[in-house]
């Protein structure tokens, strides 16, 4: 393998947590990578931080947008100065096993699909304390109740994100629906999606993210899978799994949270993965 993989990352106010997110890239096993930063439009020192690293490690570019435009606007912004064949994610809070680059390639090289995810633990500053693990062969029906992939975990190819013109910018996309809607083109087109049933990425999520799930998020989220389950033909029944966004939003707070906690919780502890601690 020596392909160049483009890892595309939006920042944003995440200096306490960008280092251990570049050095995990940083110590890959594969090394033919670049890494483009897109600052949307830091307070900290963020940006400063980036550029910090960026003059040690020349695989490293940073930008900045010229106002906030967010995440989708971000990385087409990315997109556009990347050079590898093959298109990664990460986030800037988050971490990626040492090999995930390197399996993750093998898969995609390996012609096995166009898109492939991971595996992800879930964790905060106290621990890893859940784990999400989806389906290692998921098919366009999910999308009426459920992701293929986990964003942040993803690898594809560059031919086919251009093919779908990148990340669609408008008003679902910017409320941090832009994955729905990429993972939506990318079925219409036939593309295969494939998860590697492993955790090769720390994803950095505490325990009250569902309370700031606002009503306009949850409106938007039932009408990009109602959105999904018509542009990809699925049956009309499945149109009732799309009112999972609705029947969260009418259900008190600590019971929706305890649901998720108990979900991702149980999966960690059901699997047989090793945890260690993870350097926050």
């Amino acid at each position: 393998m020596s392909a160049k993989v483009s890892i595309l990352m939006g920042i944003c106010n995440c200096e306490k947590t960008l280092g251990p997110a570049l050095d995990s890239i940083i110590s890959q096993t594969y090394e033919n990578w670049e890494l483009i930063m897109c600052d949307d439009g830091s307070v900290d020192r963020t940006y400063e931080l980036a550029m910090e690293y960026a003059v040690k490690d020349k695989r490293m570019t940073v930008i900045r947008n010229p106002e906030n435009l967010g995440l989708a606007g971000t990385l087409n912004r990315c997109l556009g100065h990347a050079e590898g064949e093959y298109i990664m994610r990460h986030d800037g809070d988050d971490l990626m096993a040492h090999d995930k680059i390197e399996k993750q390639l093998r898969v995609v090289e390996d012609n096995k699909c166009d898109i492939c995810g991971t595996g992800a633990f879930v964790f905060d500053d106290s621990g890893i304390w859940g784990l999400r693990m989806p389906d290692s062969e998921p098919e366009k029906k999910c999308m009426a109740k459920e992701i293929p992939v986990i964003h942040a975990t993803v690898m594809m190819r560059k031919r086919i994100l251009i093919s779908v013109n990148g990340y669609s910018d408008n008003r679902f996309t910017r409320q941090r629906l832009e994955d729905y809607d990429l993972w939506i083109k990318f079925f219409e087109k036939g593309y295969i999606f494939h998860n590697i049933r492993e955790p090769l990425y720390y994803y950095r999520v505490d325990k009250h993210s569902y309370k700031r799930r606002k009503r306009k998020f949850r409106l938007s989220e039932f009408r990009i899978r109602l959105d999904a389950c018509k542009r990809l033909d699925l049956p009309f029944w499945m149109r009732i799994l799309a009112l999972k966004p609705l029947v969260l939003l009418f259900l008190p707070y600590p019971i929706v949270q305890k649901l998720n906690l108990k979900r991702l919780e149980k999966a960690l502890h059901s699997s047989n993965y090793r945890v260690s601690g993870v350097q926050t």
